[in-house]
């Protein structure tokens, strides 16, 4: 039946009817409910919010389904992003990955693209399973790293009808063939280093996803990724700073780019961020001229992280009105 994975646990109070985060961001829960929902993934619990208006006037609701970027959880400024979306008329499911936040999974704080894609396409099937969802009417949001995988989940699953791509990872081997010599030469020792470790029957090596410290390996380097954990310090606390090795090393071997190709011809907005340290804008505009009409390509002034961070709302809007024009 389909309400047999519906799992409507409770609706969130939040804080007495507004929620901020440090940058004044706010959820005005009068105007929206948010229900605590799981689903199956993989075999492994995978722990949601599903945001609905407050009057749906008993329509079936156009869905959205969107992640959190690598390492993230979903209290990471990326509620802001469905609150923003379902005050104006969607049902919008925003989820913690397998090994992440209130999800189960099998290696904590492990980054697994395909194990995450795999959690996206189950998130469409959990929408499926609602008798309040058109489920004619799917979108997919991704942002980052998610923003690869939403590009992947659009290409081989043809129930997305619409698509949003924010600042997209697009290529792992871009940065292998960028690292210096001795840098690469490192990076591989370890990984392999870790491998026999894991072999042996030892835990993971796990790395900072950032760090303020210039002196400290992590996975993300830069003073924006540190900015960016610090935006929803306090906010999010299911968030650890913290990933396997072995994530990173799965992170440089995908290739959301490749994919673009097979995108069907499905409404495609891709948003750069002029200044990002991170993804070369060319990447992007690579991705964006290989894509099938119809598609458009929006610039938002900020760095990497700007998007999540002090350009939320214009970045939310630009995406929630590419939805309701075409989803």
């Amino acid at each position: 039946m389909k309400t047999q994975i519906r799992c409507l646990l409770l609706i969130l109070i939040l804080y007495a009817g507004n929620t901020y985060n440090a940058l004044g961001q706010t959820i005005d829960s009068t105007s929206i409910k948010i229900i605590n929902v799981s689903f199956l993934s993989d075999g492994f619990a995978v722990k949601g919010w599903l945001f609905v208006p407050s009057d749906t006037m008993n329509k079936k609701l156009p869905a959205i389904v969107m992640a959190p970027g690598f390492s993230g959880t979903k209290e990471c400024n990326y509620q802001f992003f469905a609150a923003n979306f379902s005050k104006e008329g969607f049902a919008v499911l925003l989820f913690d990955y397998p090994n992440f936040g209130e999800s189960s999974g099998s290696v904590k704080y492990e980054v697994d693209p395909w194990q995450q894609i795999q959690a996206y396409r189950d998130g469409i099937s959990y929408l499926e399973s609602r008798d309040d969802i058109d489920f004619n009417r799917i979108g997919v949001w991704g942002g980052s790293y998610s923003g690869g995988h939403a590009l992947v989940v659009s290409a081989i699953d043809r129930r997305v009808k619409c698509l949003v791509s924010m600042t997209p990872f697009i290529s792992g081997s871009y940065y292998i063939k960028n690292l210096p010599d001795k840098t690469k030469s490192f990076l591989f020792q370890q990984f392999n280093a870790d491998r026999l470790s894991r072999i042996k029957g030892k835990e993971p090596v796990t790395i900072p996803v950032a760090t303020n410290d210039s002196r400290q390996f992590s996975a993300i380097s830069g003073s924006h990724a540190w900015d960016f954990i610090e935006s929803f310090k306090g906010y999010a606390p299911s968030f650890k700073n913290l990933v396997t090795l072995k994530s990173l090393e799965m992170q440089l071997e995908y290739e959301p780019g490749l994919y673009v190709q097979n995108i069907g011809a499905i409404p495609k907005l891709f948003i750069i961020a002029k200044q990002d340290e991170m993804v070369p804008e060319q990447l992007i505009l690579d991705a964006f001229n290989i894509a099938s009409e119809p598609k458009k390509l929006i610039y938002l002034e900020g760095y990497h992280f700007s998007p999540y961070m002090e350009k939320l709302s214009e970045a939310s809007k630009q995406a929630l009105d590419w939805f309701k024009n075409n989803l």
